[in-house]
């Protein structure tokens, strides 16, 4: 496993029609490594549309969204209760 350092954006501030909005620019770093999944996860409607899987030992919540190369990443999911922090990921 090996952990690399992305950009990422959260959602924070509520735009005119009362929905989060991203932040335009990387609010920081994250060390996390992300797998491709070639199955989807059916057990649980949470991260029923992961295309990534992730595991990092940061802070992390669903208001994370991952520069990944040239695609956005919205974590769908944390799973805490682990050694390392599983997190769900979809493009954006």
């Amino acid at each position: 496993m090996i952990m690399r350092t992305y950009d990422y954006y959260l959602y924070q501030d509520v735009d005119s029609y009362g929905q989060p909005s991203l932040s335009t620019t990387p609010i920081g770093k994250i060390k996390i490594s992300i797998n491709t999944t070639n199955q989807s996860v059916q057990d649980n409607i949470n991260y029923k549309s992961a295309n990534y899987i992730g595991l990092t030992m940061a802070p992390i919540d669903d208001k994370y969204v991952i520069q990944y190369g040239n695609e956005k990443l919205k974590v769908l999911y944390v799973e805490p209760n682990t050694r390392f922090t599983q997190v769900f990921l979809a493009k954006i």
